[in-house]
């Protein structure tokens, strides 16, 4: 008998009679299925189906160790005559290369094999892998492909998660999750506010993890303390990193006070006040009030989010009203502190 007709489905009604031969293929396959499970356990990404595995060809000129990422470019196969239109819609291939400034931090692969220069390997796309990193701060929780490197970078928040990494900095071994960007919030105390060269009514503020106090016999119970070895924009030497300082969303919001009458400084400023008919000459008087943007002052705690700038570098981001200053230019800007019942000091 042909192993087609051993094969052929029974109709309903027909007695059921198993020849040898299709028996045997179901045995085989069984075997075979079985095999496939116990190489998924010890080697997951042997099969291309299995974790995210994809096919990708390194475009970079230099060979890619194991364990090591390229940015995605594309697809070997795009989508146009008969043949390549199957070709793409079945398992295409993935072109990558050395990352660049342009390339998205966060669109990458990892290998899990080495892939020689102009050639296909195989890469995790999604899921849990192992990975060499940077580790930047022993505090920091996620990953990103950084310009003109095959490791990944650690960040604070905001990138691939990272489930696990050895201790330390420098190049570690880490277990990352691709495909799962993290919430990127975190609550956290300020510190002293500093002035962003150049700009006016814009400062950059330094700031470390924080959270509910719990214990109910602490002074400060229900109150938000620094969290011991948190996040926060200190760099790998301790000093404060501009890169990790946060920006206040509401100092962003004021106009450009460089241009006479615009401007957070120019509230109570008389500019093109003294255009309008019928003020008087004087104007604008030789002395008058001015209202000045204050940092939000040290120990405020907020809520943090990270998030991208145009070039996609992470930047942290919080919103909260600032404080305003009443200064008399004409008396070296003396701050007038004016309190709810009128009075002024």
């Amino acid at each position: 008998m042909k192993m087609g007709d051993a094969l052929r489905k029974v109709r309903t009604g027909e007695p059921l009679r198993i020849p040898a031969t299709a028996y045997n293929a179901f045995v085989d396959a069984a075997i075979a299925n079985r095999a496939s499970e116990r190489n998924a356990i010890a080697d997951p990404g042997r099969d291309p189906n299995q974790r995210g595995i994809v096919l990708v060809r390194n475009d970079s000129p230099d060979d890619l160790p194991a364990h090591h990422a390229l940015a995605i470019t594309g697809v070997l196969v795009e989508p146009g005559e008969d043949d390549q239109e199957r070709t793409f819609q079945g398992r295409t291939p993935l072109t990558a290369e050395v990352a660049t400034e342009d390339s998205p931090p966060l669109s990458f692969v990892v290998a899990v094999e080495p892939i020689r220069a102009g050639e296909i390997g195989r890469c995790v796309l999604h899921g849990v892998t192992a990975a060499r990193i940077t580790v930047q701060n022993d505090a920091d929780e996620t990953c990103e492909l950084k310009a003109e490197e095959t490791l990944l970078a650690s960040t604070p928040l905001g990138g691939a998660p990272i489930l696990w990494k050895e201790e330390g900095t420098g190049e570690k071994w880490a277990v990352i999750e691709l495909g799962r960007p993290s919430l990127a919030r975190v609550p956290a105390v300020l510190g002293e506010a500093q002035p962003i060269p150049g700009e006016s009514n814009r400062w950059r503020y330094p700031w470390a993890e924080a959270r509910l106090e719990g214990d109910a016999g602490s002074a400060d119970y229900l109150r938000y303390v620094e969290v011991p070895e948190g996040l926060s924009s200190r760099g790998q030497g301790g000093g404060e990193d501009p890169a990790r300082m946060a920006i206040n969303r509401f100092e962003a919001h004021h106009c450009d006070d460089s241009v006479p009458g615009e401007g957070f400084e120019r509230l109570l400023g008389l500019g093109p006040v003294c255009d309008l008919p019928g003020v008087l000459p004087d104007c604008p008087p030789a002395r008058s009030l001015e209202p000045r943007l204050a940092p939000v002052p040290p120990g405020v705690t907020v809520q943090l989010t990270c998030e991208r700038d145009t070039k996609g570098q992470p930047v942290w981001v919080f919103e909260a009203m600032s404080c305003v200053e009443i200064a008399d230019p004409a008396d070296g800007d003396r701050k007038l502190n004016v309190n709810a019942a009128g009075g002024g000091g």
